[in-house]
């Protein structure tokens, strides 16, 4: 199960795994997702953007289409700041 992070009235956000899809894709195995996840207890839940399968991080989702489009219009107009931080193992060589 998802980490929730934050919900109230317009937003969700939650803490997205590596390994688990954004949104559903094709095929029976490809169904579960944070998406599908999240509208088990928020059927009004709409993605405002995603992250690649093995990415982890926070995702955010607009509660309804009002919330959703005010949401990604933001992502659209570069108004949310993200950060991406690596882990990595071992030693990085000098360039």
């Amino acid at each position: 199960m998802l980490t929730l992070l934050h919900a109230d009235d317009a937003l969700l956000v939650i803490d997205k795994p590596a390994g688990l899809l954004a949104v559903p894709g094709r095929g029976d195995d490809k169904r579960d997702s944070a998406w599908t996840q999240v509208l088990q207890r928020y059927p009004d839940a709409r993605v405002a953007h995603r992250l690649d399968m093995a990415t982890s991080g926070l995702m955010a989702f607009g509660r309804g289409v009002a919330a959703q489009r005010a949401l990604s219009m933001a992502f659209e107009r570069r108004e949310v700041h993200k950060a991406y931080v690596a882990v990595v193992a071992g030693r990085v060589a000098d360039a």
